[in-house]
């Protein structure tokens, strides 16, 4: 020892010393740890491997770790390009050896608006037999509908009431009679003269309404129908006649309403008379 050192220099650097081992140990051991993880990580730890999408591609290397305590820098080769694009292809990710696949997101089509419904048509008949449809059982000349009837009590038909006079009052042969015809009828018209006899069979004449000369001037009425509205005929006109022979001479008119239509419950018919004694 330096006689000429002072013993509190010396302690100092002893202390300065031995704080520099501590440091440089500590440093040992920190670059021993460092090297000591990749080995960690890929041993066999009971079984299990934990690996994630970055870990599951690369190769396992087969160099031989450092014994433990020995620290032995790892030569890193150089890349001396690019870097290989990625593949296109992603890889599911790799939890404990299970595969998850993540489905693409995909956005539902909207529902076409429904068309509206067309309004629904009456049934036709179907070709080759098939439901038909009902007859309109009104005023109808269908014989399905039943036999005829009236849909509502058309009431009591009001009689007609006429009347005949004849001028001149005494008429000789050759003179010309005229007859004077009067009808009411309260609820059918028109009132008409229809048959005419002035006696003897002399110059007589009868009409003849259409729906007794024509059968098919009428059709058959089946089912319901509606009776008709009532109207008032009148009737005012003369006939005239000669006698060419004296003597007596029955005569008649018959008057007629709503003679053309076809089963008019007011329809009525009247015969008027009168004698003419021709001198």
């Amino acid at each position: 020892m330096d006689p000429s050192r002072s013993p509190l220099i010396e302690r100092a650097e002893r202390y300065v010393d031995r704080r520099r081992l501590v440091i440089g140990l500590c440093a040992a051991v920190v670059v021993a740890l460092v090297a000591a993880i990749p080995g960690i990580l890929t041993s066999a730890d009971s079984g299990r491997n934990v690996r994630t999408a970055e870990f599951a591609q690369v190769t396992p290397t087969t160099a031989a770790l450092p014994s433990a305590g020995v620290v032995s820098p790892l030569d890193t080769p150089q890349a001396t390009g690019p870097a290989p694009a990625p593949p296109t292809t992603t890889q599911p990710a790799l939890v404990l050896g299970t595969n998850f696949s993540r489905p693409t997101p995909t956005t539902a089509p909207k529902a076409a608006a429904k068309p509206a419904p067309k309004p629904s048509s009456p049934a036709s008949p179907a070709p080759g037999g098939g439901a038909t449809l009902a007859p309109t059982c009104h005023n109808s000349y269908d014989a399905s509908c039943g036999p005829f009837r009236w849909d509502r009590d058309p009431g009591q038909n009001q009689p007609m009431t006429g009347q005949v006079t004849s001028d001149p009052p005494a008429p000789k042969a050759g003179d010309t009679v005229s007859f004077h015809l009067t009808a009411s009828d309260p609820d059918a018209a028109p009132a008409v003269v229809c048959v005419a006899d002035f006696g003897k069979g002399e110059q007589g004449f009868v009409c003849d309404p259409r729906p007794k000369m024509d059968p098919n001037y009428c059709k058959p009425q089946y089912g319901p129908w509606t009776p008709p509205a009532t109207q008032r005929g009148d009737l005012d006109t003369v006939e005239q006649h000669q006698y060419a022979n004296p003597g007596k001479y029955d005569v008649s008119f018959t008057i007629n309403s709503a003679q053309e239509e076809c089963n008019n419950p007011y329809a009525s018919t009247v015969t008027v008379t009168t004698t003419v004694f021709v001198g």
